[in-house]
C-alpha cells in the first residue's frame, strides 16, 4: 500500500510503501511497524483527542526503544541504532502533534508542521533537524531523549490544565 504523499518522508518510508498486512496489536504498538499509522488512518478513538491516554502510551513505546538504543550504543553499533532512533523520532513527531490536539499532517515538511505548533520544547525545529541529519549518532539519541523528557513535561502540564478546566 502506498504511503500518502505528505507522510512519504524517506527516513520513515524509504520505499514509499506501507506494509499490506499488519499485526493485530493494541494501541500504540502498530507505530512500531508503520510510522504515523494513527495519524494516517484516523481510526477512533483519535489519539490527539485523548492525550491523557495516548501520550503516556507513546512515551512507554519510546522507553522500549530507548532501552534498545542504550544497548546499541554500548556496543558502538550505529547501524543497529538507526531503526530504533527513526521509530523514536516518528513517535516524537506524533507526540508533539497530539499534544497540540491534532494529528501529524505533513511529515515531508515536518519543519513547518512543528514550527506551527504552539506547545513544543524550546528550539524544537533546530534540535529535530540535528536528529534528522544524523539519526545514527549517539548525540542524536541524547537529543531525542531530552526532547521526549521535555515533551512529557509539557504533556503533564496540558493534561493538568485540561482537568482543571473540565467541571
Amino acid at each position: 500500500m502506498r504511503v500518502p504523499t505528505k507522510f512519504a518522508h524517506p527516513l520513515f518510508f524509504p520505499d514509499g510503501q506501507m506494509r499490506d498486512t499488519l499485526p493485530n496489536e493494541p494501541f500504540p504498538r502498530l507505530l512500531k511497524h508503520v510510522p504515523f499509522y494513527y495519524d494516517i488512518v484516523h481510526i477512533p478513538p483519535l489519539p490527539w483527542e485523548e492525550i491523557e491516554r495516548s501520550l503516556p502510551a507513546l512515551v512507554a513505546l519510546w522507553r522500549e526503544e530507548k532501552e534498545e538504543l542504550e544497548l546499541c550504543f554500548a556496543r558502538r553499533d550505529r547501524r543497529a541504532a538507526r531503526s530504533p532512533i527513526v521509530r523514536g523520532l516518528s513517535y516524537l513527531l506524533s507526540a508533539l502533534c497530539w499534544l497540540n490536539g491534532q494529528p501529524a499532517t505533513n511529515v515531508v515538511r515536518w519543519e513547518e508542521m512543528v514550527a506551527a505548533l504552539p506547545y513544543k520544547p524550546a528550539n524544537a525545529v533546530e534540535r529535530l533537524q540535528f536528529i534528522f541529519d544524523r539519526p545514527d549518532l549517539y548525540p542524536a539519541f541524547v537529543q531525542l531523549h531530552e526532547l521526549f523528557v521535555e515533551t512529557e513535561k509539557l504533556a503533564g502540564k496540558q493534561i493538568a490544565m485540561k482537568k482543571r478546566m473540565t467541571p
